[in-house]
């Protein structure tokens, strides 16, 4: 069982299933909080309407396999990017003078979206305000499931998602 829990996100975030020596010995599989997450992100993908649901976890956790694996059975349709690709698309469209029809194109397709790495954003303000506004949007119509990986210096990425996204 999971020990521990975000407090931003809810994901998992301590000491997940067996010991460690057991991991290691290969006698237990170390996605034990895979299997437990996996349902809930397929309820996730399949929902729209809903607030984006947060993977949250240090480096190598697993989280974009996960994401993936899920994402192969229930939408194999899916959009995927990284923070910073959507960030930089929303810019080229401010820019260029089109980001009522970029914003209104990602919010009429119905294919999960993932953004992955929104550690990304870290000391971005105005981008993580813009950002969350088309991802706001977007939710009408699809699902949308992001990833953090956590370090130290996440605080206000994490503070940014509170309220908004699935705890």
């Amino acid at each position: 069982a999971c020990t521990t829990r975000s407090r931003t996100v809810g994901i998992p975030s301590g000491r997940c299933g067996p010991p460690a020596q057991l991991r290691r010995s290969r006698i237990l599989p170390p996605m034990t909080c895979a299997i437990q997450l996996a349902p809930r992100i397929l309820t996730a993908v399949r929902r729209t309407g809903a607030r984006p649901l947060v993977l949250s976890g240090r480096t190598g956790t697993g989280k974009t396999s996960l994401l993936r694996r899920v994402a192969r059975e229930a939408a194999p349709g899916a959009v995927w990017c990284s923070a910073f690709e959507l960030a930089a698309q929303m810019a080229d469209a401010i820019r260029e003078g089109r980001y009522q029809s970029y914003r209104a194109a990602l919010s009429a397709d119905d294919r999960p979206l993932y953004v992955e790495h929104l550690e990304d954003l870290r000391g971005k303000p105005r981008t993580r305000v813009e950002l969350r506004s088309l991802l706001e949007a977007a939710t009408c119509r699809r699902a949308v499931l992001l990833t953090l990986t956590r370090s130290r210096g996440d605080r206000d990425v994490r503070r940014w998602l509170r309220g908004w996204v699935e705890l």
